[in-house]
C-alpha cells in the first residue's frame, strides 16, 4: 500500500480502541483489561509490526484499561519516547481537542502516532479527521489507520482492522 504521494510525507495516525475490559469496577475509569483484552492488544501490536509500522509518539487515555492496552502494545514498539497521557482521550472526551493535539504533533514533525482511547470517542476522532469516513464503530483492540496530508490537511481513513481480521 503506497502511503506517500509525490514526495510529500503524510502523518500516519493509528487510532486504537482499548482491549476487552471487565464489566464491573469501582468506577468506569478503573476498569481493568481482561486476559483476552491483553492478548488481543498484543495480537494487534504484532500486526502493526508486520505491516512495518513505526511510532514517533503515543497518546493514551488516563483510564486504566487504555493504559493497560498501551502496556500490552509497548514491548513491540520499544524506544518510543514521546508518550503523552491526555485527559481529552476519555470516553466522553473531545474529538476536537484530540485533533488539535494531533495537528500540533504534525507541526512538530511527528510522522507516526498511536492513539489509545475508548468508544465513542475513537469513532468521533475519525469523523473529525476524515469526515468522508463517517463515525465508524470500533470493536475492542481494533485499529483505524488514517493518513493526514502535510500540505492540505486532508485526511483519509485507509483501514479499520479488527482482531478477527488479524487472527484468521
Amino acid at each position: 500500500m503506497e502511503l506517500f504521494c509525490s514526495g510529500e510525507m503524510n502523518m500516519q495516525i493509528y487510532i486504537m480502541r482499548h482491549g476487552q475490559a471487565e464489566m464491573m469496577a469501582f468506577s468506569d475509569a478503573e476498569r481493568n483489561l481482561t486476559d483476552i483484552g491483553r492478548e488481543e492488544s498484543e495480537l494487534m501490536a504484532k500486526h502493526l509490526l508486520k505491516e512495518g509500522v513505526t511510532l514517533d509518539a503515543v497518546l493514551v487515555s488516563p483510564y486504566v484499561r487504555a493504559q493497560q492496552t498501551w502496556e500490552s502494545v509497548n514491548p513491540f514498539f520499544d524506544g518510543v519516547s514521546n508518550i503523552q497521557v491526555l485527559p481529552c482521550l476519555t470516553p466522553s472526551g473531545s474529538a476536537k481537542k484530540t485533533v488539535d493535539e494531533l495537528l500540533a504533533l504534525q507541526a512538530a514533525g511527528v510522522k507516526s502516532v498511536l492513539l489509545v482511547s475508548h468508544l465513542p470517542l475513537v469513532g468521533y476522532i475519525v469523523g473529525e479527521l476524515a469526515p468522508a469516513a463517517g463515525v465508524p464503530a470500533f470493536s475492542p483492540s481494533a485499529i483505524g489507520h488514517i493518513t493526514l496530508s502535510d500540505e492540505d490537511g486532508f485526511a483519509e481513513l485507509l483501514s479499520l482492522t479488527t482482531v478477527s481480521q488479524v487472527s484468521q
